[in-house]
């Protein structure tokens, strides 16, 4: 089991050379939007708190439209990812949200040099 901080969460790898830094647009359809917002809640507490390789999953809205949905992930590396994708909880929130989402972009980011670190909590 990962040793956790006083928050419940898991203690966090650090960012190799092969982390990933992630833009997730989507946009859900209207009718969906409450359930789907509280099952991407469930799984981005869950990753936190569980998985070290996870060390951000920062969701917003747009004030314009409620379904557009961005989320901001950081992965301690590849290998920490495709761990990710591949939990239980992730895999209940992909195959029980395919019918609320209307599209999906994931973008890739760089961060900025030299010493741009994100930190990561869960109040």
């Amino acid at each position: 089991m990962e040793s956790e901080n006083s928050s419940g969460m898991c203690a966090k790898q650090t960012m190799a050379a092969d982390g990933i830094v992630r833009l997730s647009k989507i946009e859900v359809y209207p009718q969906y939007l409450g359930e789907y917002l509280k099952l991407a809640v469930e799984v981005g507490e869950i990753s936190l708190r569980t998985e070290p390789g996870v060390l951000t999953m920062y969701a917003v809205q747009d004030k314009e439209n409620a379904c557009l949905v961005t989320i901001l992930e950081t992965y301690a590396s590849k290998e920490a990812y495709e761990k990710h994708i591949a939990s239980a909880h992730f895999q209940k929130y992909k195959q029980g949200t395919l019918h609320m989402v209307k599209s999906l972009q994931l973008c890739d980011q760089t961060p900025l040099p030299p010493a741009n670190k994100i930190n990561n909590f869960i109040e």
